[in-house]
């Protein structure tokens, strides 16, 4: 923690020696996350159970200027329930520049991963991988159409391991764009990652590039006070493993999508055919791939039916959410069961400061 109040002082004595004549505002901020995610997954093969319970706690103190400029910095702290010989279980920095106008967005350094608008499909980004891997380590470009809740294209470059002795190169490519029309909306999801370990034909660990392409459809009416979601998504993977001679793997399939929510209850399910998306599983796991590890299917099918509730209080400053969800991949059945709370207060106190 000694470093990090090191920043804090340095980001501090900066904000009061910034250019002469210029407005500035001194914001403070928090996120608070904890949450429950239970996997019982014991008759599914070669899916792992597990349980995640912690709490999340993210302060903020930064610079904003001329009214779209931002200068942040934040300490990530995380503590594992049940780990009560640490004081922290994890602790990591937030330190980007950002720069807001109404139509567009623009961040580099290390920022929150809640900044991310696309890449919400399961099939990428996995709950307990959101929650674990809560920062971007790069840049994030955004475009919003005159209708910001309506369209948008993004492009963003998180580098998530810098090669030295005990870990490898992995960066990751990410593209998103969606735009709607009425009820009806139109988007793709583009992820190019690289992931270099060991390039040792002993311990068979090589470069492994991996793609994956979701162009989808979708309809998002309401009717009667029931709002509803129905996605149809086509999925395609292109991977390979340069250490072996098996080549580009093209793995494909199709995933229907249909929610109906009201009163801040949601029943869902979502019906994935086609072949395992996650070719090279058995060898990497998580190491490689971040998203719901069902997509690794043998069967060919991964059905999931969920009933949830998530609603927002306190002008959306406190969001809970909880759910169950009974899960099918082709082998068996298992259940995951999640509670969340959320806090988020966004630059509470601001003192304006002018040379």
């Amino acid at each position: 923690m000694r470093k990090y109040l090191t920043i804090l002082v340095l980001l501090l004595a900066a904000m009061l020696t910034t250019h002469r004549g210029v407005a500035q505002e001194i914001v403070l901020g928090a996120d608070f996350t904890t949450l429950f995610d239970n996997k019982e997954y014991a008759k599914l093969d070669d899916i792992a159970s597990g349980t995640l319970f912690s709490a999340r706690l993210t302060p903020r103190v930064g610079i904003r200027w001329q009214q779209r400029n931002e200068l942040m910095f934040g300490v990530d702290m995380v503590q594992g329930f049940g780990h009560k010989a640490k004081f922290l279980s994890d602790a990591n920095v937030q330190l980007y520049y950002a720069y807001r106008a109404p139509r567009l967005t623009a961040l580099a350094g290390i920022f929150p991963r809640s900044e991310q608008r696309g890449m919400r499909t399961q099939l990428l980004f996995d709950r307990d991988y959101r929650y674990r891997n809560n920062r971007i380590g790069g840049v994030l470009m955004r475009y919003e159409g005159r209708k910001a809740e309506n369209s948008f294209l993004e492009f963003v470059f998180d580098y998530t391991s810098m090669r030295e002795f005990d870990s490898r190169e992995a960066f990751t490519l990410m593209m998103s764009g969606e735009v709607e029309v009425s009820s009806f909306y139109l988007g793709v999801d583009l992820m190019l990652g690289h992931y270099a370990k060991d390039y040792n034909p002993a311990t068979e660990d090589g470069v492994v590039d991996n793609a994956f392409a979701l162009p989808y459809l979708g309809y998002r009416p309401s009717f009667g006070g029931f709002e509803m979601d129905l996605r149809l998504s086509y999925m395609q993977a292109v991977q390979r493993d340069r250490i072996t001679r098996e080549g580009w793997q093209m793995p494909r399939g199709g995933e229907l999508y249909l929610a109906i929510s009201r009163w801040g209850v949601t029943l869902a399910n979502r019906l994935y055919v086609g072949k395992s998306l996650f070719p090279f599983w058995d060898k990497y796991g998580q190491e490689l791939y971040f998203g719901t590890p069902h997509y690794a299917t043998s069967g060919g099918i991964y059905e999931a039916v969920e009933v949830c509730y998530r609603r927002a209080f306190f002008s959306d400053t406190v969001r809970l959410g909880a759910g169950i969800t009974a899960e099918y991949d082709g082998t068996g059945w298992g259940t995951r069961q999640w509670v969340e709370l959320g806090v988020v207060l966004d630059y509470g106190i601001a003192l304006k400061v002018k040379h």
